[in-house]
């Protein structure tokens, strides 16, 4: 039996509407569901219930998504809100009733459910426009026209032990954000943490097609190395250096590289291949030089593609920032938020590599990238840009014969237009 009567929501639905209540203080007077206020208010703006028909066809309703995932193709996929917006305004450009202030929320639940199969909602990944413009299918092909080239070179087509990948990754001492069970009347979930999430440390990270990966080099924030920041204890084969910012620099990756890197791969038949990315600090005179010496192959990764190039973007670096942040929040309860130093630091990331890296979190990064197994067709399709020289036209009278292929969907007249331009910046009021 619900705790109020229909007398009690009634009243709350009038005070929100005409003396401008929150529903949130509603809910707590009247001793209501926040929900059940909510659904009561949709119900009553769009007029939308079980059973009832939808407002657009199933060809109209075809349109839209058609129109939602040309919006995708074009690397602006469009959010709930925009949907409705898009929805809205062929609603009226068709002729239907609805109400000029409906919200459709109702309608867009029916409209998921009912599109299903081909939709669904899912958190976007940043990518940069610099780097957008990079992913282009032919700097793709280009690469892997190249990288088959020097595989028969160096006959490297079966040989995961010889593919190596390094890179540079920031640790916070600040777990993040995460989503916590409260008191439905408290305003704000405060969370203590050992840190403040400024201070940062910079990890080199290399692994290999086989699954191997090298003991962490650390690079800390100062002006000098003290031997107090290192544990007795740390990680085997662990090296640590330091800088003014924390960031990685030339010397620092030419120290990798000749006292890390070398005598690690040194029992592996040559040639060796180290692909990286092109940071300025990674390429250097002395360190193709020794690179030379020692047989290995310098393949530096075409500028802005890591994130779908690079071994340790695709895969690892998310394996192993995930089990880092759960490290934190394990050390938060364990020492009630005790501050971490270099020391504490290097034990927790020692931890983070004897028991959180698996080998399947390297070699998969290899395999996703594409190349081991070499395999141009394994980079993910959605994240290849597409050069954007489509136009879409959709009409305000419709009929069955909807599109079912192509980038244009045209039918009857062209009252309706939505087109697609380089920079895309006349679509921003509809992506907001």
């Amino acid at each position: 039996e619900p705790s109020y009567t229909e007398k009690e929501l009634q009243e709350a639905l009038m005070q929100i509407h005409e003396k401008g209540v929150s529903v949130a203080d509603a809910a707590v007077h009247f001793r209501i569901p926040i929900r059940t206020i909510y659904n009561r208010l949709l119900h009553n703006e769009t007029d939308v219930r079980p059973g009832v028909k939808s407002i657009l066809t199933k060809d109209e309703e075809q349109l839209l998504v058609h129109t939602i995932i040309l919006f995708q193709q074009w690397q602006c996929p469009v959010t709930p809100t925009a949907v409705i917006n898009l929805a809205k305004s062929f609603m009226i450009d068709l002729g239907k009733t609805i109400l000029p202030n409906s919200t459709l929320r109702d309608w867009f639940s029916g409209f998921m459910r009912r599109w299903s199969n081909e939709l669904k909602l899912k958190k976007t990944e940043k990518l940069e426009k610099v780097r957008s413009n990079a992913c282009r299918r032919e700097i793709v092909e280009n690469w892997f026209e190249h990288l088959r080239s020097v595989f028969k070179k160096f006959d490297l087509f079966n040989r995961p032990d010889a593919l190596w990948n390094v890179d540079e990754a920031g640790f916070l001492d600040d777990p993040g954000r995460r989503s916590v069970v409260i008191k439905r009347t408290t305003k704000h979930a405060i969370s203590s943490h050992s840190g403040t999430g400024k201070s940062h440390t910079t990890l080199v990270i290399c692994t290999s097609a086989s699954g191997e990966i090298l003991p962490p080099y650390f690079i800390y924030q100062g002006a000098r190395m003290w031997t107090t920041s290192v544990p007795k204890n740390g990680f085997p084969g662990s090296r640590y250096n330091c800088t003014k910012t924390g960031w990685i620099e030339e010397p620092v990756f030419f120290d990798w590289f000749k006292n890390q890197f070398i005598p690690r791969v040194s029992t592996i038949k040559r040639p060796v291949i180290l692909f990286f990315d092109g940071h300025h600090t990674h390429i250097s005179v002395r360190t193709v030089k020794l690179a030379m010496e020692n047989h290995i192959e310098l393949e530096c990764l075409p500028a802005h593609t890591t994130t779908i190039l690079q071994p340790l973007d695709v895969v690892t670096l998310h394996k192993i920032k995930t089990a880092w942040r759960s490290l934190l929040v394990e050390h938060n309860l364990k020492t009630n938020s005790g501050p971490i130093d270099k020391q504490n630091f290097a034990l927790l990331i020692s931890e983070l590599w004897k028991k959180h890296i698996r080998k399947g979190h390297c070699s998969s990064g290899f395999a996703k990238a594409g190349i081991y197994p070499f395999d141009s067709f394994a980079v993910s399709q959605d994240k290849i840009f597409v050069p954007p020289t489509i136009t879409t036209t959709v009409s305000a009278t419709t009929n069955s014969d909807v599109p079912s292929s192509g980038d244009s969907a045209t039918i009857n007249s062209s009252s309706w237009r939505l087109h697609r331009s380089a920079s895309c910046d006349h679509l921003s009021n509809i992506c907001k």
